[in-house]
């Protein structure tokens, strides 16, 4: 189910593409849309927030865990549009996808646990799909300038660390709570560098298209992939989730195919399933060795917290 959850987030993120360059031909321009996403993200996530909360108080660890997600995915953010202002869409993707192996090296120094080969393989595969699926080809990486190859793998690092810290939150806390927070979180440190000027001409100007595909991309690119990654990364881990996340770019391809018409040659279909034989050969022939050190860690943080709500409700007196 967590797995679901995850491929969905991924998928979600996938669609976002496409549905820009269908927002960017109504006239929205990628500032307006990078404020709007956030700010219309942030109140329907507190929306449901505020009448779904439940679970445990957020502790002072916690607290630190949600913001630094949220600073991370501000980060992402602003290294990767960055990259894509000078890099071409298709080399910044390929730095993006980095974050594969990133994350699965964080996981393996921070819980000294070395992958097996099942698992490399499958990253191979991924990275491999990945050039494919994007168009890059040799000529296109001619004269990339240092810089920007920084930005595009700073993005990629600023996402594993995302994975792999949302692998540390509770379960038991809201994950609606937590999701309205990050989302805040990242929301400020965004607006703090893209000032919502734009955002607020457009909103004057053409208010119904600006709030319709406002909504389409914060829905698809922040509220259902922000709240399904928090529930499903601390079940799985984080390194599960960046081989999950890799969805996102066969699901991109697709969408571009379907929606905006786009040509996709033999080469990139080839990519797009490399990048799903490397999903399957990542987690599917590593399955058998049990849950994660993540999982099991969330399942017994959610098994105290239950046993704790039981017996006080026990000892409450009855009336």
């Amino acid at each position: 189910m967590y797995a679901i959850m995850m491929l969905c987030a991924a998928a979600m993120y996938g669609i976002v593409s496409p549905v820009l360059r269908i927002a960017y031909a109504a006239g929205l321009d990628p500032a307006t849309a990078t404020d709007a996403q956030y700010a219309i993200a942030a109140v329907c996530l507190w929306l449901v927030a505020i009448f779904r909360h439940r679970g445990k108080r957020i502790n002072r660890r916690q607290w630190m865990l949600i913001v630094l997600i949220g600073l991370m995915n501000a980060l992402f953010c602003y290294t990767y549009y960055r990259a894509l202002a000078v890099l071409p869409a298709s080399l910044a993707i390929v730095f993006m996808f980095q974050f594969v192996w990133m994350a699965t090296l964080i996981d393996a120094v921070w819980h000294r646990r070395w992958p097996g080969p099942a698992k490399w393989l499958g990253l191979l595969l991924i990275l491999g799909g990945t050039v494919l699926a994007v168009g890059a080809t040799g000529a296109s990486w001619k004269n990339v300038p240092v810089g920007a190859a920084l930005l595009g793998l700073g993005a990629a690092l600023a996402y594993a660390i995302n994975l792999t810290v949302s692998a540390q939150n509770d379960p038991a806390v809201s994950p609606e709570l937590r999701s309205a927070l990050v989302v805040t979180v990242a929301g400020i440190a965004v607006l703090s560098v893209f000032p919502p000027g734009a955002f607020v001409r457009h909103l004057a100007a053409s208010p119904s298209t600006t709030l319709f595909w406002g909504f389409w991309i914060a829905l698809l690119s922040q509220v259902l992939p922000t709240l399904f990654a928090l529930i499903a990364i601390p079940h799985i881990g984080g390194r599960m989730a960046a081989v999950l996340g890799t969805l996102e770019l066969p699901v991109a391809v697709v969408g571009a195919w379907l929606m905006n018409g786009d040509h996709v040659s033999p080469l990139r279909w080839l990519g797009v399933l490399l990048i799903l034989a490397g999903m399957v050969i990542s987690e599917a022939m590593s399955r058998e060795k049990g849950p994660t050190a993540e999982a099991a860690s969330a399942q017994q943080l959610g098994m105290r917290w239950r046993r704790s709500r039981a017996v006080k409700w026990r000892e409450a007196p009855k009336r």
